[in-house]
Protein backbone atom coordinates (compact mmCIF):
# COMPACT_ATOMS: atom_id res chain seq x y z
CA UNK A 1 0.00 0.00 0.00
CA UNK A 2 1.36 3.40 -0.99
CA UNK A 3 1.90 5.43 2.21
CA UNK A 4 2.69 8.68 0.35
CA UNK A 5 -0.08 11.25 0.83
CA UNK A 6 -2.33 11.46 -2.20
CA UNK A 7 -1.50 15.05 -2.99
CA UNK A 8 2.22 14.12 -2.91
CA UNK A 9 1.57 11.34 -5.44
CA UNK A 10 0.02 13.89 -7.78
CA UNK A 11 3.01 16.18 -7.32
CA UNK A 12 5.52 13.39 -7.95
CA UNK A 13 3.74 12.24 -11.08
CA UNK A 14 3.66 15.76 -12.57
CA UNK A 15 7.28 16.41 -11.58
CA UNK A 16 8.33 13.14 -13.19
CA UNK A 17 6.71 14.21 -16.46
CA UNK A 18 8.38 17.63 -16.31
CA UNK A 19 11.78 16.10 -15.55
CA UNK A 20 11.58 13.52 -18.33
CA UNK A 21 10.46 16.11 -20.86
CA UNK A 22 7.00 14.71 -21.58
CA UNK A 23 5.61 17.94 -20.14
CA UNK A 24 7.35 20.89 -21.76
CA UNK A 25 7.48 24.59 -20.78
CA UNK A 26 4.13 26.15 -21.66
CA UNK A 27 2.22 22.85 -21.67
CA UNK A 28 -1.11 22.81 -19.87
CA UNK A 29 -1.40 20.91 -16.56
CA UNK A 30 -4.68 19.05 -15.85
CA UNK A 31 -7.15 21.14 -13.86
CA UNK A 32 -8.08 20.55 -10.21
CA UNK A 33 -11.26 18.81 -11.37
CA UNK A 34 -9.40 16.63 -13.90
CA UNK A 35 -6.78 15.61 -11.35
CA UNK A 36 -9.46 14.86 -8.78
CA UNK A 37 -11.20 12.55 -11.23
CA UNK A 38 -7.95 10.93 -12.40
CA UNK A 39 -6.62 10.19 -8.89
CA UNK A 40 -10.00 9.67 -7.20
CA UNK A 41 -9.30 12.42 -4.67
CA UNK A 42 -11.14 15.50 -3.46
CA UNK A 43 -10.83 18.87 -5.14
CA UNK A 44 -9.06 20.14 -2.01
CA UNK A 45 -6.36 17.48 -2.45
CA UNK A 46 -5.75 18.27 -6.11
CA UNK A 47 -5.82 22.00 -5.31
CA UNK A 48 -3.12 21.53 -2.66
CA UNK A 49 -0.97 19.59 -5.13
CA UNK A 50 -1.14 22.34 -7.72
CA UNK A 51 -0.53 25.02 -5.09
CA UNK A 52 2.69 23.31 -3.96
CA UNK A 53 3.92 22.91 -7.56
CA UNK A 54 3.27 26.62 -8.09
CA UNK A 55 5.06 27.52 -4.84
CA UNK A 56 8.11 25.55 -5.98
CA UNK A 57 8.10 27.35 -9.32
CA UNK A 58 7.31 24.36 -11.53
CA UNK A 59 4.00 25.68 -12.77
CA UNK A 60 2.32 29.03 -13.28
CA UNK A 61 -1.39 29.47 -12.63
CA UNK A 62 -3.41 31.85 -14.77
CA UNK A 63 -6.83 32.94 -13.62
CA UNK A 64 -9.53 31.74 -15.98
CA UNK A 65 -7.07 29.72 -18.10
CA UNK A 66 -5.53 27.05 -15.89
CA UNK A 67 -2.05 25.86 -14.91
CA UNK A 68 0.96 25.57 -17.22
CA UNK A 69 4.54 24.34 -16.97
CA UNK A 70 6.75 27.32 -16.17
CA UNK A 71 9.09 28.83 -18.80
CA UNK A 72 12.48 27.14 -19.09
CA UNK A 73 14.25 30.14 -17.58
CA UNK A 74 12.09 29.84 -14.45
CA UNK A 75 12.65 26.08 -14.23
CA UNK A 76 16.41 26.65 -14.42
CA UNK A 77 16.21 28.54 -11.14
CA UNK A 78 15.00 25.38 -9.31
CA UNK A 79 17.91 23.36 -7.88
CA UNK A 80 16.04 20.05 -8.06
CA UNK A 81 15.28 20.57 -11.75
CA UNK A 82 18.87 21.57 -12.53
CA UNK A 83 20.18 18.37 -11.00
CA UNK A 84 18.27 16.02 -13.29
CA UNK A 85 20.04 14.26 -16.15
CA UNK A 86 17.03 14.81 -18.38
CA UNK A 87 17.17 18.54 -17.75
CA UNK A 88 20.80 18.62 -18.87
CA UNK A 89 19.69 16.86 -22.06
CA UNK A 90 16.91 19.40 -22.58
CA UNK A 91 19.37 22.26 -22.14
CA UNK A 92 21.65 20.81 -24.81
CA UNK A 93 18.79 20.88 -27.30
CA UNK A 94 17.34 24.34 -26.66
CA UNK A 95 15.56 24.82 -29.96
CA UNK A 96 13.55 27.48 -31.71
CA UNK A 97 11.37 26.25 -34.53
CA UNK A 98 10.97 28.30 -37.72
CA UNK A 99 7.92 27.35 -39.81
CA UNK A 100 8.03 28.76 -43.34
CA UNK A 101 5.51 28.33 -46.19
CA UNK A 102 8.27 28.04 -48.81
CA UNK A 103 11.93 28.62 -49.49
CA UNK A 104 11.53 29.66 -53.12
CA UNK A 105 12.04 33.40 -53.01
CA UNK A 106 15.03 35.55 -52.12
CA UNK A 107 12.97 37.06 -49.29
CA UNK A 108 12.41 33.60 -47.79
CA UNK A 109 16.12 32.87 -48.03
CA UNK A 110 17.14 36.23 -46.56
CA UNK A 111 14.73 35.74 -43.69
CA UNK A 112 16.10 32.31 -42.86
CA UNK A 113 19.68 33.56 -43.08
CA UNK A 114 19.02 36.58 -40.86
CA UNK A 115 17.12 34.59 -38.21
CA UNK A 116 19.91 32.01 -38.11
CA UNK A 117 22.50 34.78 -37.70
CA UNK A 118 20.48 36.30 -34.85
CA UNK A 119 20.26 32.96 -33.04
CA UNK A 120 24.00 32.38 -33.44
CA UNK A 121 24.48 35.00 -30.74
CA UNK A 122 22.29 33.01 -28.30
CA UNK A 123 22.39 29.49 -26.88
CA UNK A 124 19.43 28.39 -29.04
CA UNK A 125 19.61 26.35 -32.21
CA UNK A 126 17.22 26.62 -35.16
CA UNK A 127 14.97 23.89 -36.56
CA UNK A 128 13.36 24.76 -39.91
CA UNK A 129 10.19 23.25 -41.41
CA UNK A 130 8.75 24.09 -44.84
CA UNK A 131 4.95 23.80 -45.13
CA UNK A 132 4.65 24.33 -48.91
CA UNK A 133 1.66 26.62 -48.31
CA UNK A 134 -0.25 23.66 -46.84
CA UNK A 135 -2.13 24.33 -43.61
CA UNK A 136 -2.17 20.64 -42.63
CA UNK A 137 1.62 20.52 -42.91
CA UNK A 138 1.75 23.73 -40.90
CA UNK A 139 -0.29 22.07 -38.11
CA UNK A 140 1.89 18.95 -38.25
CA UNK A 141 5.02 21.10 -37.93
CA UNK A 142 3.63 22.88 -34.87
CA UNK A 143 2.85 19.55 -33.16
CA UNK A 144 6.19 17.96 -34.10
CA UNK A 145 8.30 20.88 -32.92
CA UNK A 146 6.40 21.09 -29.64
CA UNK A 147 6.68 17.34 -29.05
CA UNK A 148 10.43 17.48 -29.65
CA UNK A 149 10.88 20.16 -27.03
CA UNK A 150 11.07 23.41 -28.99
CA UNK A 151 11.26 26.32 -26.59
CA UNK A 152 9.29 28.56 -28.95
CA UNK A 153 8.19 29.02 -32.55
CA UNK A 154 8.53 31.66 -35.26
CA UNK A 155 5.67 31.09 -37.72
CA UNK A 156 5.32 32.56 -41.20
CA UNK A 157 1.65 31.56 -41.72
CA UNK A 158 0.44 29.90 -44.90
CA UNK A 159 -1.84 31.65 -47.39
CA UNK A 160 -5.30 30.50 -46.36
CA UNK A 161 -8.84 31.80 -46.02
CA UNK A 162 -9.15 30.72 -42.38
CA UNK A 163 -6.86 31.00 -39.38
CA UNK A 164 -5.05 27.80 -38.47
CA UNK A 165 -6.69 26.41 -35.33
CA UNK A 166 -3.36 25.07 -34.11
CA UNK A 167 -1.93 28.60 -34.07
CA UNK A 168 -4.97 29.71 -32.07
CA UNK A 169 -4.37 26.85 -29.62
CA UNK A 170 -0.79 28.02 -29.11
CA UNK A 171 -2.21 31.38 -28.18
CA UNK A 172 -4.74 29.91 -25.74
CA UNK A 173 -2.05 27.91 -23.92
CA UNK A 174 0.46 30.78 -23.89
CA UNK A 175 3.06 28.70 -25.72
CA UNK A 176 5.79 31.14 -26.82
CA UNK A 177 5.46 32.01 -30.52
CA UNK A 178 5.79 34.99 -32.82
CA UNK A 179 4.10 35.46 -36.18
CA UNK A 180 6.29 36.90 -38.89
CA UNK A 181 5.20 38.87 -41.99
CA UNK A 182 1.51 39.03 -41.03
CA UNK A 183 -0.80 39.23 -38.05
CA UNK A 184 -4.15 37.69 -37.15
CA UNK A 185 -6.90 40.27 -36.74
CA UNK A 186 -8.59 40.09 -33.38
CA UNK A 187 -6.09 37.57 -31.99
CA UNK A 188 -3.83 38.60 -29.11
CA UNK A 189 -0.32 37.46 -29.98
CA UNK A 190 3.08 38.87 -30.85
CA UNK A 191 3.72 39.65 -34.52
CA UNK A 192 6.48 41.27 -36.55
CA UNK A 193 5.70 42.64 -40.00
CA UNK A 194 6.38 45.40 -42.50
CA UNK A 195 4.36 48.61 -42.44
CA UNK A 196 2.61 47.49 -45.62
CA UNK A 197 -0.13 50.10 -45.79
CA UNK A 198 2.14 53.11 -45.32
CA UNK A 199 4.86 52.01 -47.74
CA UNK A 200 2.31 51.03 -50.39
CA UNK A 201 0.76 54.48 -50.10
CA UNK A 202 4.21 56.02 -50.67
CA UNK A 203 4.89 53.83 -53.70
CA UNK A 204 1.53 54.48 -55.35
CA UNK A 205 1.78 58.22 -54.77
CA UNK A 206 5.06 58.02 -56.68
CA UNK A 207 3.30 56.24 -59.56
CA UNK A 208 0.66 58.93 -59.69
CA UNK A 209 3.32 61.66 -59.64
CA UNK A 210 4.65 60.19 -62.88
CA UNK A 211 1.35 60.98 -64.60
CA UNK A 212 -0.23 57.56 -64.20
CA UNK A 213 -4.01 57.78 -64.53
CA UNK A 214 -5.15 54.13 -64.43
CA UNK A 215 -2.99 52.01 -62.11
CA UNK A 216 -3.82 48.35 -61.46
CA UNK A 217 -3.35 46.23 -58.35
CA UNK A 218 -1.89 42.76 -59.06
CA UNK A 219 -2.01 40.21 -56.25
CA UNK A 220 -2.88 36.68 -55.18
CA UNK A 221 -6.53 36.56 -54.07
CA UNK A 222 -5.58 36.30 -50.43
CA UNK A 223 -7.40 37.76 -47.46
CA UNK A 224 -4.39 37.78 -45.16
CA UNK A 225 -3.29 41.01 -43.54
CA UNK A 226 -0.38 41.54 -45.94
CA UNK A 227 -2.64 41.73 -48.99
CA UNK A 228 -5.43 43.66 -47.25
CA UNK A 229 -3.01 46.26 -45.85
CA UNK A 230 -1.31 46.73 -49.20
CA UNK A 231 -4.67 47.08 -50.93
CA UNK A 232 -5.75 49.64 -48.30
CA UNK A 233 -2.59 51.66 -48.93
CA UNK A 234 -3.18 51.47 -52.69
CA UNK A 235 -6.76 52.73 -52.38
CA UNK A 236 -5.80 55.47 -49.92
CA UNK A 237 -3.19 56.83 -52.33
CA UNK A 238 -5.73 56.92 -55.17
CA UNK A 239 -8.36 58.59 -53.00
CA UNK A 240 -5.91 61.28 -51.97
CA UNK A 241 -5.33 61.87 -55.68
CA UNK A 242 -9.05 62.31 -56.18
CA UNK A 243 -9.89 58.95 -57.78
CA UNK A 244 -11.11 55.48 -56.86
CA UNK A 245 -9.91 51.99 -57.73
CA UNK A 246 -12.36 50.38 -60.17
CA UNK A 247 -12.97 46.71 -59.31
CA UNK A 248 -11.90 45.74 -62.84
CA UNK A 249 -8.45 47.21 -62.16
CA UNK A 250 -7.78 44.62 -59.43
CA UNK A 251 -6.23 41.46 -60.83
CA UNK A 252 -6.53 38.86 -58.07
CA UNK A 253 -5.23 35.41 -59.00
CA UNK A 254 -7.01 32.60 -57.09
CA UNK A 255 -4.86 30.73 -54.56
CA UNK A 256 -5.99 27.51 -56.23
CA UNK A 257 -3.86 28.46 -59.26
CA UNK A 258 -0.41 27.12 -58.45
CA UNK A 259 1.17 26.60 -61.87
CA UNK A 260 3.52 29.52 -62.71
CA UNK A 261 2.69 29.36 -66.42
CA UNK A 262 -1.02 29.61 -65.66
CA UNK A 263 -0.48 32.59 -63.34
CA UNK A 264 1.52 34.36 -66.04
CA UNK A 265 -1.16 33.62 -68.62
CA UNK A 266 -3.87 35.09 -66.38
CA UNK A 267 -1.82 38.26 -65.88
CA UNK A 268 -1.28 38.57 -69.63
CA UNK A 269 -5.00 38.12 -70.24
CA UNK A 270 -5.72 40.84 -67.69
CA UNK A 271 -3.42 43.31 -69.48
CA UNK A 272 -5.02 42.44 -72.84
CA UNK A 273 -8.49 43.08 -71.40
CA UNK A 274 -7.59 46.51 -70.01
CA UNK A 275 -5.55 48.53 -72.54
CA UNK A 276 -6.32 51.73 -70.60
CA UNK A 277 -4.10 50.63 -67.70
CA UNK A 278 -0.83 52.57 -67.59
CA UNK A 279 0.58 51.68 -64.18
CA UNK A 280 1.11 48.39 -62.32
CA UNK A 281 1.54 47.70 -58.63
CA UNK A 282 2.75 44.14 -57.93
CA UNK A 283 2.36 42.98 -54.34
CA UNK A 284 5.17 40.43 -54.49
CA UNK A 285 8.31 39.44 -56.30
CA UNK A 286 6.66 36.45 -58.00
CA UNK A 287 4.05 38.53 -59.82
CA UNK A 288 6.67 41.10 -60.81
CA UNK A 289 8.73 38.37 -62.43
CA UNK A 290 5.72 37.24 -64.51
CA UNK A 291 4.95 40.82 -65.56
CA UNK A 292 8.59 41.30 -66.58
CA UNK A 293 8.41 38.18 -68.78
CA UNK A 294 5.23 39.42 -70.46
CA UNK A 295 6.60 42.90 -71.17
CA UNK A 296 9.88 41.46 -72.47
CA UNK A 297 8.06 39.18 -74.91
CA UNK A 298 5.72 41.88 -76.16
CA UNK A 299 8.06 44.86 -76.06
CA UNK A 300 5.58 46.73 -73.88
CA UNK A 301 7.88 48.38 -71.37
CA UNK A 302 6.99 51.84 -72.68
CA UNK A 303 3.30 51.28 -71.86
CA UNK A 304 3.61 51.09 -68.08
CA UNK A 305 5.22 52.48 -64.97
CA UNK A 306 5.71 49.71 -62.45
CA UNK A 307 6.20 49.52 -58.69
CA UNK A 308 6.72 46.24 -56.85
CA UNK A 309 7.64 44.70 -53.53
CA UNK A 310 11.15 43.24 -53.21
CA UNK A 311 12.27 43.50 -56.85
CA UNK A 312 15.61 45.31 -57.13
CA UNK A 313 16.56 43.40 -60.29
CA UNK A 314 15.42 45.81 -63.01
CA UNK A 315 16.19 49.52 -63.33
CA UNK A 316 12.80 50.09 -64.97
CA UNK A 317 10.87 49.02 -61.89
CA UNK A 318 10.57 51.11 -58.72
CA UNK A 319 10.51 48.87 -55.68
CA UNK A 320 9.82 48.57 -51.98
CA UNK A 321 12.67 47.17 -49.92
CA UNK A 322 11.65 45.40 -46.72
CA UNK A 323 14.09 45.53 -43.81
CA UNK A 324 14.59 41.79 -43.45
CA UNK A 325 17.49 41.97 -40.94
CA UNK A 326 15.39 44.15 -38.61
CA UNK A 327 12.36 41.88 -38.99
CA UNK A 328 14.50 38.86 -38.09
CA UNK A 329 16.12 40.64 -35.14
CA UNK A 330 12.76 41.78 -33.77
CA UNK A 331 11.32 38.26 -34.11
CA UNK A 332 14.15 36.57 -32.24
CA UNK A 333 14.26 39.23 -29.52
CA UNK A 334 10.49 39.11 -28.95
CA UNK A 335 10.36 35.30 -28.92
CA UNK A 336 13.16 34.97 -26.38
CA UNK A 337 11.35 37.50 -24.18
CA UNK A 338 8.23 35.33 -24.35
CA UNK A 339 10.24 32.18 -23.55
CA UNK A 340 11.66 33.97 -20.53
CA UNK A 341 8.16 34.65 -19.27
CA UNK A 342 7.56 38.23 -20.42
CA UNK A 343 3.98 37.74 -21.55
CA UNK A 344 3.26 41.23 -22.84
CA UNK A 345 2.06 40.76 -26.42
CA UNK A 346 3.00 43.32 -29.03
CA UNK A 347 2.93 44.11 -32.73
CA UNK A 348 6.31 45.22 -34.03
CA UNK A 349 5.85 47.17 -37.27
CA UNK A 350 9.10 47.51 -39.22
CA UNK A 351 9.36 50.41 -41.70
CA UNK A 352 10.29 49.61 -45.30
CA UNK A 353 11.97 51.92 -47.80
CA UNK A 354 10.90 52.97 -51.30
CA UNK A 355 13.45 53.02 -54.11
CA UNK A 356 12.24 54.99 -57.15
CA UNK A 357 13.70 54.09 -60.53
CA UNK A 358 13.99 56.11 -63.72
CA UNK A 359 13.13 54.02 -66.78
CA UNK A 360 15.55 54.59 -69.63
Amino acid sequence: MNSIPLYKQIIEDILSRIHDGSLQPGDRIPSERELAEQYLVSHITSKNALAELADKGYITRQKGKGSFVSPMEQLQMIAEFNSTVNHRTILKSKTIGLIMPSMKTSIDQQLLNCIEEELNATDYILAVTITRENQELESAAIHKLKERGASGLIIFPTEHEMYNEDILKLNLTDFPFVLIDRYLKGIRCSCVYTDNEEITWTAVRHLLSQGIAHPAFLSPDSHNTVTSDRLSGFKAALEEGGCLLPPEHQCLIPLSVTDPAEKEALLARFLDSHPEIDGLFCVNREFTKYISHILDRRGWWDRYRITAFDYPDDHRISYIRQDIPQIASSCVTRLIELIQGKREYSHVVVPASFVPQNPV
